[in-house]
């Protein structure tokens, strides 16, 4: 039976710490009042510091468990965080305090000193609302406990599922870029989360998104003491293979894999999987809705090696925040029609004009800049089908609200930028394998995972990319490319008189799926084709089709015996 008492008096449920109203199950989450805690888990109404009532296990991992709590001093629901490895410890009979299991001493103490540290390292950072608030540490029980808000939420896996199973840009950006800047923030506190993923990064009831799930390394990296936990497609292979020290670029690598999920409901593969072939593939069906930009940084921030990967959140920003050049033109057109700093009755100071300029030409020489840079903005507008990755009013304030007391050094440094774009390169109609295996520093090469009929490019080759080509991008960057299947409809070829393995291969080559049956011959060898059942050498068939060969087994032997007689 549930017991605990809020400062009303009444019984709270130990799923949600909504009030019961005497009832055997929760009004609000259906929770059964008299259910039992789970396996191995501090039992109903333990009671920390006096103050913390601990409610249902909510989940663990090797570090630990984390539960729903009630703190009876501000009469609040919180997390409850007790570290608890249990490949390093158990519990006593009473089912609270924690025994060290014979011979793991010296790692038990070592895990749980981080686990203070890197805790207290979380708390001093209560002004990130993106991140979850530790507010108490504690050690009770021969073990350690934090306790944090408690927040509603679901994890952004399921909020996507119930968006529909992907999400566009401009729903994803304003959930993302908080979390992206406090982990920048984070991360020069020389603090790493090393499990961002849909599941640790949770939307709360107002629409926000923050990270959850802090733990230490030990579980964040293959082969420490404690068992592995992170997501397949979100760790990085640095957290795979020794040798390698997580750091920033590492978050970033969790951080645009849970990006890349968002926009197109799918996890990249594992790491280690992509080491073998580290491309990319997206749907060609989704990426149609990413801009160009997003998709270079995707590229860029899920490069397997670490070393070729975005390094740091503020780089990411920057990449996910609008191509280079039209960064530029918004930022500089938002420059002039910023309010004056200067008092109204105040006339600013003007730097020094070389003698015998006449003030006219001043102004006229402004007016004529000026012009060239609408102009300019103008004609990426066009190029950009008129958008700068939503609506002008949209990116023109999401690109100055993120650093408005450094507006004039980024938009001279992104002005600065812009001299590393190139014109996109032509690759429409040429051989993607080739392009693959070339080196070049100047842009990467991204196929989509699905690729096309087309009854005019052959096989192998690029229908279409991604941006055009021509259209400005930035040095370095992604292109993303659509390859041809070849045409839909294609010729049998002849097959008649070749071995059944090297009849197969020609078959398959052209996209059928070969089968086959046998029948005597008395002219075409055993082991060899005689043709095609129900079709013939040039017939036109749909790819995919299954067609049967005909396989000879040799003369009859019973008409050839017929035949001596």
């Amino acid at each position: 039976m549930s017991d605990i008492i809020n400062h009303e008096g009444k019984t709270l449920c130990m799923n949600c710490m909504s009030e019961l109203d005497g009832k055997e199950a929760c009004p609000n989450c259906g929770y059964p009042a008299n259910e039992r805690q789970r396996g191995d888990a501090l039992p109903f109404h333990t009671r920390l510091q006096g103050r913390y009532i601990i409610g249902r296990e909510k989940n663990r991992n090797g570090e630990g468990i984390t539960y729903i709590g009630y703190d009876t001093v501000l009469n609040i629901s919180v997390a409850v965080r007790e570290f608890y490895p249990s490949t390093l410890c158990a519990r006593t009979e009473d089912g609270a305090v924690v025994r060290i299991i014979g011979g793991k001493e010296v790692a038990f103490d070592e895990c749980i000193a981080n686990f203070l540290e890197y805790s207290r390292k979380v708390a001093h950072l209560r002004e990130l609302s993106a991140i979850v608030q530790i507010y108490d540490i504690f050690e009770e029980n021969h073990t350690a406990y934090t306790v944090s808000e408690w927040r509603e939420s679901i994890s952004l896996r399921f909020f996507v599922e119930r968006r529909g199973g992907k999400l566009l840009w401009n729903d994803a950006r304003p959930l993302f870029m908080p979390v992206l800047s406090a982990l920048s923030t984070l991360h020069a506190a020389g603090i790493c989360h090393l499990g961002i993923s849909p599941e640790t990064l949770v939307v709360t009831q107002d629409g926000k998104m923050r990270l959850e799930g802090f733990c230490t390394t030990a579980v964040r990296r293959d082969e420490m003491e404690l068992p592995f936990d992170v997501v397949p497609g979100c760790a990085a292979i640095e957290q795979y293979v020794k040798g390698y020290t997580p750091n920033e670029a590492t978050d970033v690598y969790g951080f645009t894999a849970s990006l890349f999920f968002a926009l197109t409901g799918l996890l990249p593969q594992d790491a280690l999987k992509r080491r073998a072939d580290s491309r990319l593939l997206i749907p060609t069906s989704i990426i149609r809705d990413i801009p160009p930009h997003v998709v270079s940084a995707l590229a860029n921030g899920l490069q397997v090696a670490p070393d070729k990967r975005t390094q740091t959140f503020e780089r990411l920003r920057e990449e996910l925040s609008a191509a280079p050049s039209v960064t530029s033109s918004i930022a500089n057109t938002e420059l002039r029609n910023m309010p004056s700093p200067y008092p109204l009755n105040a006339e600013p100071e003007l730097p020094e004009k070389k003698k015998g300029v006449p003030r006219f030409v001043w102004a006229v020489g402004s007016c004529l800049i000026c012009l060239a840079v609408f102009t300019l903005a103008g004609v990426i507008w066009l190029s950009t089908g008129g958008s700068f990755g939503g609506t002008e009013s949209e990116s023109s304030s999401a690109v100055l609200s993120e650093l408005p007391s450094q507006l004039e050094s980024e938009a001279s440094e992104v002005s600065s930028t812009a001299e590393d774009t190139i014109p996109a390169p032509n690759l429409v109609g040429k051989n993607y394998d080739e392009l693959a295996a070339e080196t070049t520093k100047d842009y990467q090469v991204l196929a989509a995972s699905a690729k096309e009929f087309d009854d005019t490019v052959p096989e192998g080759y690029i229908i279409s990319q991604t941006p055009e080509a021509g259209n400005d991008m930035a040095k370095g960057t992604a292109i993303v490319v659509v390859v041809s299947k070849g045409p839909r409809n294609r010729e049998l070829p002849d097959v008649a008189g070749k071995p059944l393995a090297e009849a197969s291969t020609a078959v398959a080559d052209r996209g059928f799926i070969p089968t086959k049956i046998e029948q005597y011959s008395d002219t075409i060898p055993a082991g060899s084709v005689i043709g095609y059942k129900d079709a013939q050498a040039g017939t036109q068939l749909p790819y995919g089709s299954q067609v049967v060969l005909v396989v000879s087994k040799g003369p009859n032997p019973e008409t050839n015996t017929s035949t001596q007689g």
